[in-house]
C-alpha cells in the first residue's frame, strides 16, 4: 500500500471549500462514534446512508429487509427519505481508518483541484462525482441492502480531475519496502527520504493515480470482494476525468482558457 502525504504543487488562493468538506466529514464521524451508541449508531447510518435497493425502487426497505440489516434495532427505525442519502452518504464513514484514508487523499489532491476549478464549481464537481459513483454502484448492485457510505466516490472524482489538470505534478508518497526499490529503476521517480521499512518517494501524479486506478479496477473485478465499493471508486474516477473534459469543451467554445494543460507542442523558434 502506498500513501500520498503531500504534493509539490502550490495553489494561488485559499481552498476553504476543501477544508469545509474535511471538517464536515470529521465532525459527522465524531458525532457518530463518540455521541451515539448501540442502536443509535446503526439507525443513524441507515437513515443517512445510500442503499442501492431503496434508490432503485424509490421506497425504504421492507420490515423483513430492515430486520436483516439492523437486527434487533429495526423497530426503532423511523421514516426515511431514500433520496437524501445520495448526498449525505458521502459524509459517513465505516471506521477511523476509512475516514483517515479518505481525508488524506482529499487534503493532498483537493486543494489544487479547487484552486483550478474555483470554489463553487469545485463543490458542485465534488457532489456530482460522488453522485455518479453512487449511481454506478446502484446499477451494478441493484439488489444490495447493505448501506453504502463514504466520500470515496467523490474523492475518486477529484483524483481523476487532478490527473487531467496536473499530470506532471510531483506527489510525495510513503512506499513500503521492498516496493520503494523500484524507484531506483523507474525514470522520473526518486527516493527523497529513506526510513528502511518505508521511504518517501517523489512520484509524478500520472504514475501514482494511474496505478491507483488500476488497483481499484482489479479489485472491482475480484469475485471474492472485501465489502469495499471499488465499483464506486472506478466510476467516480472516470466521472472526474469526463467532467473536466466536458467543462473544457464548454470553455473552449467560449474562448476561455481550459482547466487542463495545453499539450500541443510549442511553435518552432525562428
Amino acid at each position: 500500500m502506498v500513501l500520498p502525504i503531500g504534493d509539490i504543487n502550490p495553489t494561488r488562493r485559499r481552498t476553504f471549500v476543501l477544508w469545509t468538506l474535511l471538517a464536515i466529514n470529521v465532525g459527522v464521524f465524531g458525532y457518530q462514534a463518540l455521541v451515539l451508541e448501540g442502536c443509535e449508531q446503526l439507525i443513524f447510518v441507515y437513515q443517512w446512508a445510500a442503499i442501492p435497493q431503496e434508490l432503485l425502487t424509490g421506497a425504504p426497505l421492507s420490515g423483513t429487509e430492515l430486520e436483516a440489516t439492523l437486527g434487533e434495532c429495526a423497530p426503532l427505525a423511523g421514516e426515511k427519505n431514500v433520496w437524501l442519502p445520495v448526498v449525505t452518504s458521502m459524509f459517513l464513514h465505516g471506521g477511523l481508518a476509512h475516514l483517515l484514508g479518505n481525508m488524506i487523499f482529499l487534503a493532498v489532491f483537493g486543494d489544487n483541484v479547487e484552486d483550478r476549478l474555483g470554489h463553487a464549481r469545485f463543490l458542485l464537481f465534488y457532489l456530482a462525482g460522488g453522485g455518479v459513483a453512487t449511481a454506478a454502484f446502484v446499477a451494478l448492485q441493484p439488489s444490495a441492502t447493505v448501506p453504502l457510505v463514504g466520500a470515496s466516490g467523490a474523492i475518486a472524482a477529484v483524483l481523476g480531475a487532478y490527473l487531467i489538470c496536473f499530470p506532471r505534478a510531483r506527489v510525495l508518497t510513503i512506499v513500503p519496502f521492498p516496493l520503494y526499490l523500484l524507484a531506483l529503476l523507474i525514470p522520473g521517480v526518486r527516493i527523497r527520504r529513506w526510513l528502511i521499512i518505508v521511504a518517501v518517494v517523489g512520484l509524478p501524479a500520472w504514475l501514482l493515480l494511474t496505478g491507483w486506478f488500476v488497483v481499484q479496477a482489479m479489485a472491482a473485478n475480484d469475485p471474492v470482494g472485501d465489502m469495499v465499493a471499488y465499483e464506486a471508486h472506478v466510476a467516480g474516477f472516470l466521472a472526474g476525468i469526463v467532467l473536466v473534459l466536458l467543462l473544457d469543451m464548454r470553455r473552449s467554445r467560449r474562448g476561455q482558457q481550459p482547466f487542463h494543460p495545453d499539450r500541443r507542442p510549442p511553435p518552432p523558434r525562428g
